[in-house]
């Protein structure tokens, strides 16, 4: 039978090698990024960075599919900061769920730059002062995110790609216990998505709305232990605060979609989605013909929520979800025909569905 040092030192010898080639793929990156960067190609490619990712998990027999997806993700941060460091402008500050999809999407060797504002983030990336910008869309149990979606329509930015998360209000607080809590900090969803634990457990809490849940934390941790705030656990972990109560919020299948944006087009993978927005006459059976465009040509409608249009009074838009990319050709083709039979037509970005 191996002793413990024997096993350790089998294990350091695996640690120099996995370190060796990790040189060597840095390496080889760096001659890929030498031919990208003269055809003027962007350094991240996520339709490739997901092939390796789904056929490495084919591959392993011991690791969980996350653990695989999170090592190699790092990987890819790690190796393309070697070539050109990318910058993400996310909706701030450090802490926030969105914050942990931009992390989850491009790894921690990035650039994070936290901002206040959804247009903020659009206006960072169109400048060019941040390469993407990563917004939350919609959510399982609140729906659409309005302010995403009217960006969309403002901004010249495609969608380029998207990730999940789900999501877990904490209750948090310098103090040690629910007793002593006397106000409570929170962004509007949450208190939406907690009514049920709140009215049982603090009916009598002054409530006072953030920008953010994190900024929530920031405020309790300031005005100590009477403070509690709603957030994540990253959250309090970076505010020192004690959780109180994990997962509070009435319903477990809470889930937020994110999109990324980016001036680049996202190139057809076979799984993607497009989302477009879609102004119409206001004529009976307008819509329905619209929706029909779909039905024919047996194209998967994923999402459809109308929104009004500001300067037209009762005048509404339409932001529609489907399977399929902008350059498939009955894609392409329904395309062609809703531009042609619509007042007006955007495609706000072909992209890889998440898996």
């Amino acid at each position: 039978m191996p002793d413990l040092k024997g096993i350790r030192d089998k294990i350091d010898r695996l640690d120099i090698r996995i370190l060796e080639l990790l040189d060597s793929r840095v390496e080889l990156a760096a001659a890929i990024w030498k031919i990208k960067s003269k055809k003027g190609r962007p350094v991240l490619d996520p339709n490739r960075e997901a092939a390796i990712i789904a056929k490495l998990k084919k591959l392993d027999k011991r690791l969980p599919d996350k653990s695989v997806e999170s090592i190699f993700k790092e990987i890819f941060s790690a190796i393309r900061a070697t070539q050109k460091k990318i910058s993400v402008a996310y909706l701030g500050p450090a802490g926030t769920f969105t914050h942990e999809a931009a992390l989850k999407i491009f790894g921690a060797a990035s650039d994070y730059i936290p901002l206040k504002g959804w247009e903020p983030v659009s206006k960072e990336v169109e400048t060019g002062r941040a390469d993407y910008g990563v917004l939350p869309i919609e959510n399982s149990i609140e729906g659409s995110v309005n302010l995403t979606l009217d960006l969309l329509q403002e901004s010249p930015l495609n969608i380029f790609g998207e990730t999940s998360l789900p999501i877990h209000h904490n209750l948090v607080s310098r103090a040690g216990s629910i007793k002593s809590i006397k106000k409570l900090y929170s962004h509007p969803q949450p208190l939406s998505q907690c009514r049920k634990f709140l009215l049982q457990a603090l009916p009598n809490v002054k409530v006072e709305e953030t920008f953010s849940t994190a900024a929530a934390a920031e405020k309790a941790a300031k005005h100590g232990k009477g403070s509690a705030a709603l957030s994540s656990l990253v959250a309090a972990h970076n505010y020192e605060l004690n959780v109180l109560k994990r997962s509070v919020e009435d319903f477990p299948n809470n889930v937020t979609r994110f999109v990324v944006l980016s001036y680049q087009l996202a190139e057809r993978t076979g799984s993607d989605r497009t989302s477009i927005a879609v102004t119409t006459s206001n004529r009976p059976g307008t819509l329905y013909k619209l929706l029909g465009f779909f039905n024919e040509r047996k194209i998967n409608l994923t999402k459809i929520v109308s929104r009004p249009i500001p300067r037209a009074t009762w005048g509404y838009l339409f932001y529609i979800d489907f399977e399929g990319h902008r350059d498939d050709k009955k894609v392409s083709d329904i395309l062609k025909q809703i531009a042609r039979r619509t007042d007006n037509l955007k495609v706000l970005g072909s992209y890889p569905k998440e898996s």
